[in-house]
């Protein structure tokens, strides 16, 4: 039977994200750790059932800069997790490769000279359009997951972030909310680009206004969110009066809303909020958090179908954005 990162984080008693940055030597935890997650890993089996030489490969390349996105967190650990699940049952080996921005044109070269190698998931969820490029001459099949561009010519596999960011916002509007805030990350990404898209679609269809001066941009770390939110709220309200602030914001992810909340609270400002991937912790913070859901799994186990399809022949390309559904808590009142 074939040892999965998830055996060895149950042995071990971390998360599947820890033990692949153990497993692929990437920074982020101690030597001890590190060392202790490989022994059970050897102890297990791990590398002797990864070094096979049949050609049953999928490399997942995943895409960091250092942005506080992509980490150790339950949104990509539950991504993982339905790669991995997806690989195992249609037989397929995964190699997992972290890769900083800085050397993905050697990283690329390197990790697919492997004849091994049938295909390639590209976690995009940092990347840009110029990352992306030096994969245009890349021969393996391949599918970027968790990004998509309209001008570029791939298979991709990303949450459809401009529609949930839509309906969350009509949820607010619903509510009677007509100034409507945006908490943004101060460090773009594209899919928070979508999301402000979705956001800004929703306030234009209902004849709301949008204020620049309404959105907040704050570090995308709980931490950093709820320190650049008290930056913004104790400015705002030296200038105006707490009348004219916005009685809901959206916040682009959970993990920005959270933090936010905390600023709000200290304040003692009442305020709706709402966020984007329920995220285990959104359901037991207090208020429990309105958010949108993301079936991260399903994510990944599309992902890995649709590169076996390439894998198997297919040459088209598709874009699949897959849906979104709002969970309803408390954060959100009626006015």
């Amino acid at each position: 039977m074939k040892v999965k990162v998830r055996d060895i984080a149950l042995k071990a008693g971390v998360s599947d994200g820890t033990v692949s940055n153990a497993l692929n030597n990437r920074k982020g935890i101690s030597e001890e750790k590190r060392e202790y997650i490989l022994k059970i890993a050897r102890e297990m089996g791990y590398f002797k059932n990864n070094s096979s030489s049949n050609n049953n490969t999928i490399r997942l390349i995943i895409i960091y800069k250092d942005a506080h996105i992509i980490g150790d967190t339950p949104f990509f650990s539950e991504l993982i997790r339905g790669i991995e699940n997806e690989c195992s049952l249609q037989g397929y080996e995964l190699i997992i490769h972290h890769v900083n921005s800085d050397s993905l044109h050697t990283e690329i070269t390197k990790s697919l000279k492997s004849n091994q190698t049938k295909g390639v998931l590209l976690l995009g969820t940092e990347m840009d359009i110029d990352d992306l490029k030096l994969f245009d001459n890349v021969c393996t099949p391949l599918v970027v997951l968790d990004n998509e561009y309209d001008d570029m010519l791939y298979d991709y596999v990303a949450i459809n972030n401009s529609d949930g960011s839509y309906a969350i916002t009509k949820l607010l509007i619903d509510n009677g909310h007509k100034n409507i805030g945006l908490i943004n990350s101060s460090y773009q990404i594209n899919n928070f680009k979508k999301r402000k898209m979705g956001y800004r679609n929703a306030l234009d269809d209902y004849n709301l206004p949008f204020r620049p001066e309404n959105e907040i941009l704050v570090d995308p770390s709980p931490e950093g969110s709820y320190r650049d939110t008290a930056t913004y709220l104790k400015a705002f309200l030296n200038e105006l009066s707490l009348d004219e602030l916005p009685t809901a914001f959206y916040a682009v992810n959970d993990n920005i809303a959270i933090g936010a909340v905390r600023a709000f609270q200290e304040l003692n400002i009442d305020i709706s909020i709402c966020g984007f991937d329920d995220l285990p912790i959104s359901k037991l913070f207090n208020p429990p958090l309105t958010t949108v859901q993301v079936d991260k799994k399903q994510l990944g186990k599309i992902a890995v179908s649709r590169l076996i399809n390439k894998i198997n022949g297919d040459i088209s390309h598709l874009k699949i954005l897959v849906a979104t559904k709002i969970v309803e808590r408390d954060s959100v009142k009626k006015t």
